[in-house]
């Protein structure tokens, strides 16, 4: 009974090569690849090279060379099915013996990889002739330098001529069909190419395979963007784009940042900030989800911060949540209202990006705060309302573990919203409904804004009616930035030393230190002892004005002492 080629092919980026030869082999990182010492014959230094990437090992000393399914079967004397089989299990999925492999099937499938990687360089020699001047324009004007344009291989669908090209190289008009390249006219049954007068955007798979091709148009035709369709080679639920090129980033340990668009991940890729994918005009499937876990632990999505980018954030939110396991999470940047992160790096460099990225909210913050906006939290019924529906959100959490620690979290906030009811007489804090923007990771602005003051207390005076006037909902968070106020108008001299004694002394010594720690430094991307006043000052005018909902022309003044 045969194996389809891409229960295989899932198989291979389930489980890491060297966690299979590790079993066998004691490896060591060296960069992207393990060393050790080879199984396959007699050594002394290591000559046994595994690169999880690629799905491949080789030894420099025997030339022996293969992947998971080779190394089990040469190991342990097994055939192939008892080797997938065995992977199989190691992965916790079953084997589809159920339907025997179909040869025209396959062949179609190598077909349509064969042409789509001809159809990519058709493009790419298109983008640099006289009729791909328009498109080669807009990439330029993109800040595209040469390189980058050849790492995502980007290229121009001419008004015609592909399927010519292709049909000389030998290629059936059946096979082009599939591959997704040419179309049959609904209306005389005549071919035509599928992507004309478009700039193209090759899709990879995690091996650096060409399986379909998302293409912008260049002038008003519509849609705007268009993507192949579902076909042998691709399925788009379960595709990451930019994937293969985010690799060097993710080795380099960067954020990862899941983005909207093509030219939002060639942009952020390109700008050294963070690795960078999209997923392919679609929410966020759950394949998508489980393929970022295994890119890294905590994606940051960044979708664009006009009314569909939230309502894309929210729908990854609602998604990714029962699925949610110990040390798996996300977290949500939003972007300043109407830019996309490719905005953003060119109005604000990489500063601003990072400086946005440092201050994305958790889950938790993200489900609480979308919530609480949908109600009038003055009125008990609406307050029973909210408390009913953010329960229900958390019995969605599939892990019992995460289940029970987000169950504890809002039961916290509720019983702190009980509290403050009851001080305030009975009326729950009232939170104000957004305007213009969402107020995205308010509770980590609350902190960075606070971690500045109480670094450069000499701007506390400035600014304090603003900072008294900010309400982060965290009763500690709030205590902290009261006393530190008192402090300051109360000793205007105090310095960095001074402030931090007088604070511990009011026992308040935990939410200092939460201030200061590798954390901290890590969201505002230093440390913020170690910035200038004009610095501090500059940081803390823009993390006053995402506070208050703010974006574009600053409005808020940050006196800095003369």
């Amino acid at each position: 009974m045969a194996v389809p080629p891409e229960f295989i092919e899932d198989l291979r980026q389930r489980i890491p090569l060297s966690d299979v030869i590790g079993k066998r082999v004691k490896l060591i990182r060296k960069g992207r690849r393990f060393t050790g010492l080879c199984p396959f014959h007699s050594e002394k230094t290591p000559s046994f090279s595994v690169v999880d990437d690629d799905g491949f090992y080789h030894c420099f000393g025997c030339g022996v060379h293969g992947d998971a399914i080779s190394f089990l079967r040469e190991t342990d004397g097994l055939d192939f099915m008892e080797a997938v089989e065995r992977l199989a299990d190691m992965a916790g999925i079953p084997v589809p013996h159920s339907t025997p492999q179909d040869p025209a099937k396959a062949q179609q499938r190598k077909a349509a990889l064969d042409i789509l990687e001809t159809t990519t360089r058709f493009f790419q020699d298109a983008l640099g002739r006289d009729d791909g001047q328009d498109a080669a324009r807009y990439i330029r004007n993109r800040g595209l330098a040469a390189e980058t344009i050849s790492t995502f291989r980007l290229g121009y669908a001419p008004r015609g001529g592909l399927r010519a090209a292709l049909a000389a190289r030998g290629f059936s008009d059946a096979d082009m069909l599939a591959a997704g390249v040419i179309r049959k006219s609904d209306r005389d049954g005549s071919l035509f190419d599928y992507f004309r007068d478009r700039v193209m955007f090759p899709i990879e798979n995690q091996q650096g395979r060409v399986i379909a091709f998302g293409a912008r148009a260049l002038g008003d035709a519509q849609p705007k963007y268009l993507n192949s369709g579902e076909g042998p080679t691709f399925s788009k639920k379960t595709v990451l784009y930019g994937l293969v090129q985010a690799r060097e980033g993710l080795r380099r340990k960067l954020p990862l940042v899941v983005a909207e668009g093509y030219m939002d991940v060639i942009a952020i890729q390109r700008s050294g900030t963070a690795a960078a994918v999209a997923p392919l005009g679609t929410a966020l499937t759950e394949e998508q989800i489980a393929l970022l876990w295994k890119l890294h632990d905590e994606p940051i999505l960044c979708f664009d911060g006009d009314a569909a980018g939230q309502r894309a954030q929210m729908r990854a939110l609602e998604r990714i949540l029962p699925l949610l396991t110990p040390g798996k999470s996300a977290r949500l940047a939003v972007m300043p209202e109407g830019k996309d992160p490719d905005d953003v790096l060119r109005e604000t460099g990489n500063d601003g990006f990072l400086k946005l990225l440092a201050v994305a909210r958790s889950l938790v913050d993200s489900l609480w705060d979308a919530l609480v906006g949908q109600h009038d939290l003055r009125q008990p019924e609406s307050r029973a309302r909210f408390w009913q529906e953010i329960r229900g959100q958390v019995r969605l959490i599939g892990n019992n573990q995460v289940r029970s620690a987000y169950g504890d979290e809002i039961e916290s906030r509720i019983a702190a919203m009980r509290s403050a009811g009851r001080q305030q007489g009975g009326a729950a804090p009232v939170r104000r409904l957004p305007v213009r923007r969402p107020r995205a990771g308010m509770i980590n602005r609350h902190r960075a804004v606070l971690a500045l003051c109480l670094a450069h207390p000499q701007l506390i005076s400035g600014i304090y009616e603003q900072l008294l006037s900010m309400e982060s909902g965290d009763t500690g968070l709030e205590s902290l930035k009261k006393a530190a106020i008192d402090a300051v108008i109360g000793d205007p001299d105090l310095d960095v030393a001074a402030l931090t004694y007088h604070l511990q002394g009011l026992d308040l010594i935990e939410q200092v230190a939460a201030l200061s720690g590798d954390e901290m430094r890590a969201r505002l991307g230093c440390d913020p002892a170690s910035l200038s006043s004009e610095d501090a000052s500059r940081q803390l005018e823009e993390l006053l004005n995402l506070v208050s909902g703010k974006s574009g022309v600053f409005s808020t003044t940050v006196q800095t002492p003369k």
